[in-house]
């Protein structure tokens, strides 16, 4: 039985939120536990093996924020870390408030494997080793050929994205999952020439605006003068999950264990990872 849905469900009466009608307050309360997430963020440090020379960047914003009380997040980040500034996705990583406490939630994005370990006191020996690709490309069949204009590709990856559907279950039997909405616009954008990637870009699958289902489209040139479209899905949810094209199912999760005990997996849940102490940052003025 997963427990974050029974500890979410349990949640009625989040502490610390603002009541409606004080603006300034929940703006307050809002600045505080960004700049609380992105200290944290910064401690995580990634290595790639065998490409010790390719340096990973946090990147400076949230890609996405949201409330999520579905399953009673008060407050949720997406981070990404990618292979040098504006390059490829490594990994990206959900921190969420639920009560006083801060859970993050990674997925590797990578195609092999990396070390990652988070720095001072609020690591505790905290360290993750996925040995295998966060995910898994195939061929976007019946797509033209990249365009030359970024223009032009973006839209290209945009209608790729848009033939699949996705949804989430709680329960894990399907029988009433929530559908998810993709955002068609995407959240990150970038190339990798050494690798080949001409253009990518990474959509998500959203309950509200809580990222459930990553898509990555890219553009890979393949022989000299010849490119053309991939795709893969990553997880950022913990639920079962499912995404379709048509009445096809392309794409299948099962649920994971919460917290994370396998500390090789692409997947990894920090349960409880830090007790909020976000009203005691001070803000730049």
């Amino acid at each position: 039985m997963l427990i974050r849905l029974i500890l979410f469900a349990a949640l009625a009466f989040p502490v610390g939120q603002a009541e409606p009608g004080e603006p300034d307050v929940q703006k307050s309360l809002a600045e505080h536990r960004l700049a609380f997430a992105r200290q944290a963020a910064a401690l995580y440090r990634f290595r790639i093996p065998r490409r010790e020379k390719v340096e990973v960047k946090l990147h400076p914003e949230p890609l996405l924020r949201w409330n999520n009380q579905v399953v009673r997040e008060d407050d949720g980040m997406l981070f990404l870390w990618t292979e040098r500034a504006k390059g490829r996705p490594l990994a990206t990583a959900q921190f969420f408030l639920v009560e006083n406490a801060w859970h993050h939630e990674f997925q590797s994005l990578c195609l092999s494997g990396f070390d990652a370990r988070m720095e001072g006191t609020a690591g505790d020996g905290w360290s993750w080793q996925p040995n295998r690709p966060g995910l898994e490309f195939v061929p976007a069949e019946n797509a033209d050929p990249p365009a030359g204009a970024a223009g032009l590709r973006v839209r290209q990856m945009k209608s790729i994205a848009e033939r699949f559907t996705a949804a989430v279950d709680r329960r894990g039997k399907f029988e009433c999952p929530d559908e998810l909405r993709l955002l068609t616009t995407p959240v990150y954008r970038y190339s990798a020439t050494d690798q080949g990637v001409v253009d990518g870009a990474m959509f998500a699958f959203v309950q509200g605006t809580n990222p459930e289902v990553l898509v990555l489209v890219e553009a890979v040139e393949t022989g000299p003068g010849t490119k053309v479209w991939r795709y893969g899905f990553a997880r950022m949810s913990s639920f079962y999950l499912r995404v379709r094209r048509g009445d096809q199912v392309v794409w299948e999760q099962s649920a994971e264990p919460v917290p994370t005990r396998d500390r090789a997996g692409p997947y990894f849940f920090r349960f409880g990872a830090q007790t909020d102490r976000s009203h005691e940052i001070e803000l730049a003025p």
